[in-house]
């Protein structure tokens, strides 16, 4: 079913939000890896409908990780500009002709791409950052989140099928295989570093999900927020905001982050090599989940498919400009800080 063409759901998506009459046709928003977003308009205002991707809420664990996240999206709102989804009947997560989604309130602004982010961006996002590690409301949960223990990736598997289905990248992740596992193992080495002194966070905090208006940022998207170890956050967030289009870091504004979260939070002793082996994980993982929906193992729709495949040809280089730029961010870290 094409949501965008079908004005029954829209209009059933109104009734059951309590958002008033449809009064015009729903705009599909481009730039989600995982989930359809829509423009609505209605006769009490403009909202953004998330359809959340049917293949992950299949997942038994899916829905309350959604439910989490917009609680810990809630708290984070009395400190810091967040958005956090419309709650119906105390419930963020609605449902409609079997069809999760989310409703929020459509914001003016927009995501910096890459070349827009100035170092004072990167300096207000390390404050942001240092204010929500430090919220009290949320401490509660960092005991209540589960690690999930790292299990091996089978690689040689990927490459098998990929072979067999005549996959473009195949030959790539062919050739890349012994770094795959060697990356894999340098992650989980470092893993115990992070079981401790966690925090609760966004979790996510690139430029795609964070809204700006006149140099003032909102912070968007909180499906990946749950604990995570500060330090761990910290340097995933400034390579996000430090990097270029080719995958290259900025020193002045990957330490224009780091400094304005320091001013706040203070500095850590921390083993950075193995902060940035970890940072190998969510890379890797997300590599994994592509194959998957590449391979029609996990997708879907078509779109959905193609999408995966495209991830897996974009995340393989990646992976292999972050291994190459560790040494130089190391040299980095152990001159600065």
């Amino acid at each position: 079913m094409k949501l965008a063409q079908n004005e029954k759901f829209f209009k059933d998506v109104c009734r059951v939000s309590r958002l008033g009459e449809l009064r015009s046709r729903p705009i599909a928003v481009s730039g989600g890896l995982l989930h359809d977003m829509y423009q609505i308009e209605t006769d009490s205002g403009k909202y953004a409908i998330k359809l959340l991707n049917p293949q992950i809420m299949k997942r038994p664990e899916a829905l309350q990780n959604f439910i989490n996240s917009e609680r810990i999206a809630n708290l984070a709102m009395k400190r810091l500009p967040a958005l956090a989804a419309h709650i119906v009947d105390g419930e963020s997560i609605q449902t409609s002709d079997g069809h999760y989604y989310l409703v929020f309130d459509w914001m003016d602004g927009k995501s910096l791409s890459l070349d827009e982010i100035q170092p004072f961006h990167c300096e207000r996002i390390g404050d942001i950052l240092a204010t929500l590690h430090s919220l009290e409301d949320t401490k509660v949960l960092v005991s209540a989140e589960a690690e999930d223990e790292e299990k091996e990736i089978d690689w040689n598997f990927y490459v098998q099928k990929g072979i067999e289905q005549q996959s473009e990248w195949a030959e790539r992740l062919r050739n890349t295989i012994e770094d795959l596992y060697t990356w894999h193992r340098q992650a989980v080495q470092s893993s115990s570093l992070f079981t401790t002194n966690r925090v609760i966070s966004h979790r996510d905090l690139d430029s795609k999900n964070v809204l700006w208006h006149d140099d003032r940022p909102l912070i968007i998207d909180w499906e990946s927020a749950g604990s995570i170890h500060p330090m761990q956050d910290l340097m995933d967030t400034a390579l996000y905001w430090s990097l270029d289009e080719a995958g290259i870091v900025n020193r002045t504004k990957f330490f224009s982050c780091i400094q304005a979260y320091e001013q706040k939070r203070g500095r850590s002793d921390v083993d950075w090599q193995r902060i940035l082996w970890y940072g190998y994980l969510g890379k890797l993982n997300w590599l994994e989940y592509n194959l998957k929906r590449s391979l029609h193992i996990e997708s879907a729709s078509r779109m959905d498919q193609a999408t995966g495949t495209s991830q897996v040809v974009v995340t393989i280089e990646d992976l292999h400009t972050y291994a190459a730029q560790i040494p130089r961010l190391l040299s980095w870290l152990r001159q600065e800080i």
